[in-house]
């Protein structure tokens, strides 16, 4: 009897063991993954930034077909579908700190389309308010990463 115990408990043992594994294994991949994603978006929104400043400093004509670039740089870089990744995958507070990053970059892209340059008042603060936006979100993500 005390044998047969004795190797109940060990199987018991052996299988909290590996679900503690099993759950320190999940928890690390959920974290590396959230770790990728936060790259990928704050890459996106800093390659659209890049373009918006681009397109505000060129010396062309403001029309039709430049309002069309426009959007489409914006739309080309995919933070919005990589916004619905982290819809699902980020705690609420990087998920809010997301969406008001990409907000404050659709104004700056408002700005541009309408009229804006790169040297105008409007600009500026629009550009101002997207760096305070992006410094948030970093600050946030570092810290849902464990990075302080």
């Amino acid at each position: 009897m005390s044998t047969l115990f004795g190797a109940g408990i060990g199987v018991g043992a052996t299988l909290l063991a590996d679900r503690i594994r099993w759950n320190r294994e999940r928890a690390d991949r959920a974290l590396e993954t959230r770790r990728q994603l936060y790259a990928e978006y704050t890459a996106a929104l800093s390659r659209i930034r890049t373009a918006l400043n681009e397109s505000a400093q060129a010396s062309g004509p403001r029309d039709e077909e430049y309002e069309r670039q426009v959007r489409e740089l914006f739309l080309a870089p995919g933070a919005y579908e990589l916004r619905h990744q982290m819809a699902i995958l980020a705690p609420a507070e990087v998920v809010e700190a997301a969406r008001a990053t990409f907000v404050a970059l659709r104004a700056t892209r408002d700005c541009v389309l309408e009229g804006a340059d790169a040297d105008s008042h409007a600009y500026e603060a629009s550009e101002d308010a997207n760096g305070a936006a992006v410094a948030e979100l970093r600050r946030v993500m570092r810290r849902d990463l464990g990075v302080e």
